[in-house]
């Protein structure tokens, strides 16, 4: 999800939106462990409610007590309790990338919880930045706001398109290294190409006869494979 929808700046800051009940700190914890092995700096600024267990001292029990791990130095703030409004985002407009998080996508079974329609990347912005992942970027972040944002009234999206949506929405649920002794999966990772081009695929009806199921909580397209015909 983070890659196709919010792709992060090289040397760049890097704001986590979350919320309670959202996995703000699993996220945390996972980005920081992915790019721990990296050499390009990153600024990473945690922003959630405040919880019996703040995220600072969980985060000092781990290990993570300096704020720094490697290139990625991190920071952390109490934010304002509830779900993240545009008013509210619009204060972050300063980051680079903005990873918003969402306790409704957690209410749905989807972890990550990262929000497709309002997480943002400078890099989908940038006229340098590769033309074909930016258009494809807009056309999964439409044809999954129609499946969260259904219209009140008018024409009802296509059976068959939010079929495709609820696949993309699955396919970016990832079991995520840090989570595995909770979750007892391991933890996968999808390189940039392949989910750029599973999810063109997706879109494009190429997978039209998977199941839907089949492209939950896995790995890439060879895994979903496995997963349809194990079922």
């Amino acid at each position: 999800m983070i890659d196709v929808m919010c792709p992060l700046v090289r040397g760049g800051t890097v704001a986590i939106a979350g919320e309670l009940r959202a996995g703000t700190t699993v996220v945390m914890e996972e980005l920081v462990r992915r790019l721990s092995g990296g050499s390009a700096g990153v600024s990473l600024f945690t922003l959630a409610p405040w919880t019996p267990v703040s995220i600072a001292d969980t985060l000092k029990q781990d290990g993570f007590s300096e704020g720094t791990m490697g290139p990625v130095q991190t920071f952390y703030f109490r934010s304002e309790e509830g779900a993240w409004t545009p008013e509210r985002l619009a204060g972050l407009a300063g980051v680079d990338v903005v990873i918003r998080l969402s306790a409704e996508l957690a209410g749905r079974g989807i972890h990550p919880t990262v929000d497709p329609l309002t997480s943002r990347s400078r890099l989908l912005e940038a006229q340098s930045h590769d033309r074909g992942h930016v258009e494809l970027a807009a056309r999964i972040r439409t044809a999954i706001g129609a499946l969260l944002v259904p219209p009140s009234d008018g024409p009802q999206a296509d059976p068959l398109a939010l079929e495709r949506a609820e696949k993309l929405l699955r396919f970016f649920a990832q079991p995520f290294y840090v989570a595995e002794p909770y979750t007892k999966r391991p933890g996968a990772t999808v390189g940039l190409a392949e989910s750029l081009r599973v999810c063109r695929e997706i879109l494009d009806g190429v997978h039209d006869a998977v199941p839907v199921k089949a492209f939950y909580f896995t790995g890439g397209m060879d895994a979903v494979l496995a997963n349809a015909a194990a079922r």
